[in-house]
């Protein structure tokens, strides 16, 4: 590694350590021995994120009801982890999480952002983004699609160390006009509005000014990808830098739109709802597809880390997801299915292929694997709270985690198979085996009170440690996901 880019790395690793947190340890020093990386060799990284994605709406785990075969690209060069979690059951908090390696709670940012935007809420400037870590270690960085981190200057794309930006800053937006030829829009019985038009921080956006895009009359989706083509294409030209690329699809969340000819495919589903949700998911894997060329054809795929996860799980209420798997559903809730999501990752030169893995990895692993995978012997800032996704992929010897998660009133903790699941205001404490019960049907909590106390206390600590959160909870009710009773948070 070059001299710049250690010294760069240091700074930012020392930095993170002590922004934000209390009772950290001390400035992390990188290894004085290791073998410079020449600057050529640092990893490229693209994550692509997508959105309410079921976990078992991918065909990465062994199951054909959804083929995503492009998807599968990644898992079959990499990894597919069949225990990936990420920080939160919902859009902003997860995407908080992934982008700062970092529960998000911990700093606050413990709700959602709702569509008009919460007065103030967005991702506290003094909590580093990837891009920002980039940056100074020479990374060109952009981010395309959706971003639900803060609608105010402050918080934009291009204020958070990204270079360049597309997309729109809301939780959702109309994907296309629906008058556009060769449209399938579908009705589903939760639509909050009219498709008619963008509004408010659901409009189209580039660059540093957030100027407005005229592209209503463009899926979404295949804009997104042509925008990461793109920049892939630009980097290619000039290999002096790499690069860090965020492309972070909205589909196949709601509202219901895809083009004819991915609806056409599936004509076997009868659910004119779930036929599209199906081919919204068709048409996002063609995007990954397009992208993995892109690397392919201009010879920088091996050095490429890509990493592939959905924010949460699928939101029951559309009528869109696969209840018929219990993980199939469960977005704003702590059950599996709102927190266990698709994840797969590839890094052809750093990772060999490792099927599929059945380690609990998190969202904020992400994070800390890139910046080990450009210094290997750097020493990560205890505020970073994951650990590299290539070595849970290799088998590496790690102790066993122990994964808390949670919104107030609701938390859950896993530990190796078992899993805790705790709401405060319903005074309800249920321990689940969750790889011999994955519906999460038969409650041990008195039959293995020493795994409960020991998951409770794990809670209870992590709990302690939280700061109020920075704007208002939502709401919470009872809610019933594929014949489970649980607790919603919003």
């Amino acid at each position: 590694m070059s001299g710049p880019v250690r010294k760069a790395l240091s700074a930012l690793l020392a930095a993170s350590a002590i922004v934000g947190m209390s009772g950290c340890v001390g400035k992390p020093r990188l290894s004085e021995t290791s073998a410079d990386m020449p600057a050529a060799r640092r990893p490229n990284v693209l994550v692509i994120l997508v959105d309410d994605l079921g976990w078992n709406d991918v065909s990465i785990y062994g199951r054909n009801d959804v083929p995503t075969p492009n998807i599968e690209r990644i898992a079959q060069t990499g990894v597919a982890f069949s225990s990936g979690y990420v920080a939160a059951s919902v859009c902003a908090v997860s995407r908080a999480g992934l982008l700062t390696g970092r529960m998000p709670q911990t700093f606050g940012f413990t709700y959602n952002i709702n569509d008009q935007g919460d007065p103030g809420a967005g991702l506290p400037a003094d909590q580093l983004t990837l891009a920002e870590r980039l940056k100074p270690l020479g990374y060109r960085t952009a981010a395309f699609g959706k971003w639900h981190l803060g609608a105010e200057r402050q918080f934009y794309p291009t204020n958070r160390g990204f270079d360049e930006f597309y997309g729109f800053l809301a939780g959702e937006t109309v994907y296309v006009d629906p008058k556009t030829p060769g449209i399938v829009t579908t009705p589903t019985k939760a639509d909050k509005y009219a498709l008619d038009e963008r509004k408010g921080n659901g409009v189209t956006v580039e660059g540093p000014d957030a100027r407005p895009v005229n592209d209503f009359d463009r899926y979404m989706t295949d804009e997104i990808t042509r925008r990461a083509v793109d920049f892939i294409d630009r980097s290619a030209a000039d290999r002096s830098h790499p690069f860090f690329g965020y492309v972070a699809y909205n589909a196949p969340h709601w509202p219901l739109q895809v083009p004819r000819k991915w609806y056409d495919r599936f004509a076997h589903i009868k659910d004119p709802v779930r036929r599209t949700y199906v081919a919204m998911i068709a048409a996002m894997d063609d995007g990954v597809g397009q992208i993995l060329d892109a690397l392919e054809a201009r010879g920088l795929r091996d050095d490429t880390m890509v990493v592939f996860l959905s924010d949460n799980g699928c939101p029951e209420q559309f009528g869109f997801c696969n209840s018929a798997h219990p993980w199939g559903a469960g977005k704003f809730t702590y059950i599996e299915g709102g927190m266990r999501v698709p994840f797969a990752m590839s890094w052809p030169r750093g990772l060999k292929p490792a099927g599929v893995n059945d380690t609990p990895v998190s969202a904020i692993d992400i994070v800390p694997t890139v910046l080990k995978a450009i210094d290997p012997k750097a020493v990560m800032p205890s505020a970073l709270g994951g650990v590299s996704l290539v070595d849970s992929a290799s088998g590496k010897a790690q102790t066993e985690r122990t994964l808390v998660f949670g919104q107030e009133p609701v938390y859950a903790a896993r530990k190796g198979d078992l899993k805790l699941w705790r709401s405060q205001d319903w005074n309800a404490t249920m321990l689940y085996d969750v790889a011999r019960d994955p519906a999460e049907s038969a409650d041990l909590s008195v039959q293995n009170s020493k795994a409960t106390t020991e998951l409770s206390a794990a809670i209870e600590a992590w709990r302690a440690e939280l700061p109020q959160p920075l704007w208002k909870r939502h709401g919470v009710r009872k809610v019933v996901i594929n014949g489970r009773e649980t607790e919603w948070v919003y």
